[in-house]
């Protein structure tokens, strides 16, 4: 545990595997703007990336890629079929006024199908 804690802190990005509920399990990575380096003032404010992975009983697997500013969030969302990626389009609407009633504007979502491997 500490030599992750270590390596978390080293290289400012942190990867979580493990279950959010009993058979729910769920791959969380955060990287930290940190990591770049010191920012000059005049620099742009630093933006954060995550990555949230899961597979839902209801839409299956799920990507959602935030990339957070300080104008707000933008998602990058992939779902594994052309039913989960309807649904997520058709949530959008619900999405952004949760956001916007958190004072976070969402700055653009774009829904895509996965690539097959």
């Amino acid at each position: 545990m500490v030599h992750q804690q270590l390596d978390a802190l080293a290289t400012q990005h942190l990867v979580w595997q493990g279950q959010i509920w009993p058979g729910q399990t769920m791959e969380w990575e955060i990287e930290d703007p940190a990591r770049d380096g010191p920012r000059a003032d005049d620099d742009p404010a630093p933006t954060w990336n995550t990555t949230l992975r899961l597979s839902l009983p209801t839409l299956g697997g799920v990507e959602a890629r935030l990339h957070l500013t300080p104008a707000g969030v933008a998602l990058r969302l992939t779902g594994d079929s052309a039913d989960t990626v309807a649904a997520l389009r058709a949530g959008q609407p619900r999405l952004a006024e949760a956001l916007a009633a958190a004072n976070l504007p969402l700055t653009g979502v774009s829904p895509e199908q996965r690539e097959p491997a």
